[in-house]
């Protein structure tokens, strides 16, 4: 019998450079390194049982990232969290470990949402009426962009360059805070079925705003909110 746990941890500092093919052959190490007893994969080549949210763009810290594996025994939710923290690098710490019964489908078909928050900065030589116009007006340029009915980009795919429209991705997006230090934007994105786009898509249309008084300082997913249906 085997018996699945989800699993948040915290991805920053220098691990925010990796990609998530290697952050993935990294968190295998560090799970083979704890000694639990791990539920593995048949055939020839046994693997980790182990599934990931989706990949966290490459750059961005991620506060409450997901994951979840099986173990062949049944361990305590705090133990799983020590002995993961207890060997794992600087940038990676779990967050909180839970149990989960009578799963029935895949962890990229149970998120619903993903919420970012966005920290915008102004170009050092704005001038200060300036500055104060944005910080006016932050919150009715944030509602004009969301009443388009299409908000056309160009997004760069293995293939080449791709128009596409951000506006179904778009589930909302607040102004959580403004000073002349910096701008905070939540955004939250729809990301059932596995869809979703990079917050970066978003930001540039602030810049088309801006007309370059913009710039983005950093990027954090805070958290995946779950489609309770299925919950």
């Amino acid at each position: 019998m085997a018996y699945l746990y989800r699993i948040l941890y915290r991805k920053n500092g220098p691990l925010k450079f990796i990609s998530h093919l290697d952050l993935n052959l990294l968190i295998r190490r560090v799970l083979l390194r704890t000694k639990m007893p791990l539920e593995l994969t048949q055939g020839y080549n046994p693997r980790i049982k182990i599934s990931f949210g989706p990949a966290l763009p490459l750059g961005l810290e991620g506060w409450q990232e997901l994951m979840e594996i099986s173990l062949l025994e049944l361990l305590a939710e705090e133990e799983i969290k020590e002995l993961i923290n207890k060997v794992a690098p600087s940038g990676f710490r779990v967050v909180s470990v839970k149990s989960i019964a009578n799963k029935t489908i895949s962890l990229s078909k149970l998120l619903k949402h993903a919420f970012y928050l966005i920290y915008i900065i102004f170009n050092a030589n704005i001038e200060e009426e300036k500055k104060k116009y944005y910080l006016d007006n932050i919150e009715l340029i944030n509602q004009n962009i969301l009443k388009q009915e299409k908000i056309k980009v160009i997004k760069k795919t293995k293939e080449g360059f791709k128009e596409i429209d951000l506006r179904p991705y778009i589930h909302k997006s607040v102004i959580l805070s403004k000073t002349k230090e910096k701008i905070i934007i939540r955004l939250i994105i729809n990301i059932e079925s596995g869809g979703g786009i990079n917050p970066y898509l978003f930001t540039e249309i602030f810049s088309c705003y801006g007309k370059g008084d913009f710039l983005v300082d950093k990027i954090i997913r805070e958290k995946f909110i779950l489609n309770k249906f299925y919950c």
